[in-house]
């Protein structure tokens, strides 16, 4: 959204899922990027959905974090879908 705030919120998004489904695949991704340490973001439910939130805070925080935190989130997404696969 066009607003002057820190925060951004986002969802790992997967065609053919439900709101359900992707509602409970980010919860999982939230959980296992604190759970391995990765980064510790909040989340808030928009709509119904639920969304990962990131506040940006910290003035030592670099592009190079957001990327990093992008491509996890990616990855775990990748990793909870081939694990309910299995």
């Amino acid at each position: 959204a066009p607003a002057p705030l820190n925060i951004v919120c986002f969802r790992f998004k997967v065609d053919g899922l439900d709101d359900e489904a992707l509602n409970r695949l980010n919860q999982e991704i939230m959980l296992r990027l604190h759970e391995q340490g990765i980064a510790v973001p909040t989340y808030t439910t928009l709509n119904g959905k639920f969304a990962i939130r990131v506040a940006h805070t910290n003035h030592r925080t670099q592009r190079a974090d957001f990327d990093l935190l992008v491509c996890e989130v990616v990855r775990l997404g990748t990793e909870v879908l081939n694990d309910t696969k299995n």
